[in-house]
């Protein structure tokens, strides 16, 4: 059976991996061993020593050669050097900096250790944040307790991001640097999206122990118990509740007023979403 539609997808694997999976093959190097190769100079930079004394920096992931030294390497033909090469860098395995006599490397490598650091400490950060506003959502704190309890946690967040010695100036001033305004702004969106949703939330309370009868009534009668039907009806109540405007109807028309009576059971099925969701 063919495949409807080719799915692009990135594999996680580290060098361990790679060098699990190689296998031996008399004194030439496979396909996999010569990639494995590749990745293990790029991540120690290496540098043939024929070309030691030429003047080029390395960055992370880099590694500078010469197809020759590859080819005495691997134990093969240059030109299958070359062809191997320009197949990893069409798929976008790496890139390459051709210079006169040899060639600079870039692995298309990622930090990953690091992304899934940061997605954590921002999981965390939002984590914390909900559990302050979960109860100014259920009235147990009001908005000055919430309040201070938002400020801690930020507070808390900025003292991990940013060390104050680091920032200081003469002694007295936090360095307004680009980086620091950026994180600074991140947080704070992160914090207002937070309250947002729980303000959301908050108000959709008052109306979960309203009648939701009227709303399943039409979905039998004039949805004709059909999903689709459905979906587009509470897109079009969504647009009502959000923007208290609607497409499709007129200002005095039937329709709309009926759709104004669907607004209650609406919200009421909203609000029992977030019980159950």
């Amino acid at each position: 059976m063919k495949n409807k539609q080719k799915l692009s997808a990135s594999i996680v694997a580290d060098v361990e991996v790679f060098d699990f999976l190689k296998e031996k093959v008399g004194e030439r190097k496979t396909r996999t061993e010569a990639y494995c190769d590749l990745l293990d100079k790029s991540q120690n930079g290496f540098i043939s020593p024929f070309l030691r004394r030429v003047d080029y920096a390395l960055e992370p992931h880099q590694c500078h050669v010469t197809i020759s030294d590859l080819a005495t390497e691997w134990r093969w033909h240059r030109a299958t050097v070359r062809s191997f090469l320009d197949a990893l860098e069409e798929m976008g395995q790496l890139k390459r900096v051709k210079l006169a006599k040899s060639v600079v490397i870039t692995m298309a490598l990622h930090e990953q250790e690091e992304k899934a650091d940061n997605v954590h400490e921002e999981s965390a950060f939002t984590i914390r944040l909900m559990e302050a506003l979960s109860n100014w959502i259920v009235g147990k704190t009001d908005s000055v307790m919430t309040g201070k309890s938002c400020t801690e946690i930020i507070q808390q967040k900025t003292g991990v991001l940013f060390n104050k010695e680091d920032f200081l100036v003469s002694g007295t001033v936090l360095d307004e640097s680009a980086s620091y305004c950026e994180q600074q702004n991140e947080i704070r969106e992160i914090t207002m999206s937070c309250i947002a949703f729980a303000a959301l939330q908050k108000v959709l309370r008052k109306s979960r122990f309203d009648e939701r009868k009227p709303l399943q009534e039409f979905f039998q009668n004039d949805c004709c118990g059909q999903w689709d039907n459905f979906l587009e009806l509470c897109k079009t109540l969504a647009e009502l509740v959000v923007t208290g405007t609607e497409n499709g109807a007129d200002t005095d028309s039937p329709i709309k007023k009926e759709l104004k009576s669907l607004r209650s059971p609406f919200l009421s099925l909203l609000a029992k979403s977030q019980e159950v969701i």
